[in-house]
């Protein structure tokens, strides 16, 4: 069973979220993830994942400047200030507590709800994401390129695999932004670009998963290393062969995500 809300925030906007209740049964019903989207990508694109996670009560929600929710303000804004928007999503959905699991952009935002809210964070996964390019390794010039365009078709090659492509017709639909507005999109991508977490890494205590698919061509992998290295006790997952979009490609590295955010 779904539902769906919308979570108003400390500044007057409205987030769009769905919860998806638990299809298996669990030994703890209270169980519950929340799913951060990345750059321009909306509440579907984690529908890959869900199978794996049909004993947790899932939370997905559309990002600023997103889909069904507010636009991104003028000015200054950071995925720090994004973070806040999860924990209000959190609120309005009613969950106390909730692992959080961010991949590219979201990773950059589920830094900061794990370093800021604590109390609020059971473990947390760090999806083919960067601590900022000042520490870490910046884009590739090919991916900024393929972002500035908004071609969904430009960013193929770097998302997916070869063989995935070609089994794939339609995959350039996977890629598509939901951005509102070609401003909102550009806002998401400033921000993203913006982030430096290094602050907050070694303040996160949850336990941590950090994943990369080795071959990616949006985020360098050589950031999870940095990562790992910098977050208190952190495991690491590297994906042999795969890309940015490893999750709709392994239902092994989702299997193993999954099998992290059940313990303890």
């Amino acid at each position: 069973m779904s539902r769906d809300g919308f979570a108003r925030t400390a500044d007057g906007a409205s987030i769009w979220y769905r919860v998806d209740e638990p299809v298996l049964p669990s030994q703890d019903q209270n169980r519950a993830v929340v799913l951060i989207s990345g750059l321009g990508a909306d509440d579907t694109g984690w529908e890959p994942v869900l199978g794996s996670l049909a004993a947790f009560t899932v939370v997905r929600f559309h990002n600023r400047g997103i889909g069904r929710s507010s636009d991104i303000p003028s000015g200054a804004w950071s995925t720090r200030d994004s973070a806040a928007d999860v924990l209000a999503v959190l609120d309005a959905a009613g969950i106390s507590r909730a692992s959080v699991y961010g991949h590219s952009l979201g990773g950059r935002i589920a830094q900061w709800v794990a370093a800021d809210f604590p109390d609020r964070v059971d473990r947390l996964v760090l999806g083919a994401t960067t601590p900022g390019d000042t520490h870490g390794v910046p884009r590739p010039e090919a991916a900024t390129r393929a972002f500035a365009t908004g071609d969904p078709q430009a960013a193929l090659e770097l998302v997916f695999t070869p063989a995935f492509l070609a089994s794939h017709v339609d995959a350039s639909a996977l890629t598509e932004t939901h951005a509102t507005s070609p401003q909102q999109a550009a806002a998401q991508l400033a921000m993203s670009t913006a982030h430096d977490g290094w602050e907050a890494l070694p303040r996160i205590k949850a336990p941590t998963l950090v994943v990369h698919g080795v071959d990616d061509g949006v985020t360098d992998a050589r950031n999870a290393e940095v990562l790992h290295d910098r977050i208190p006790g952190a495991d690491l997952l590297l994906l042999a062969g795969a890309r940015h979009g490893y999750f709709s490609e392994r239902a092994d590295a989702n299997s193993m995500i999954a099998a992290f955010l059940a313990q303890g």
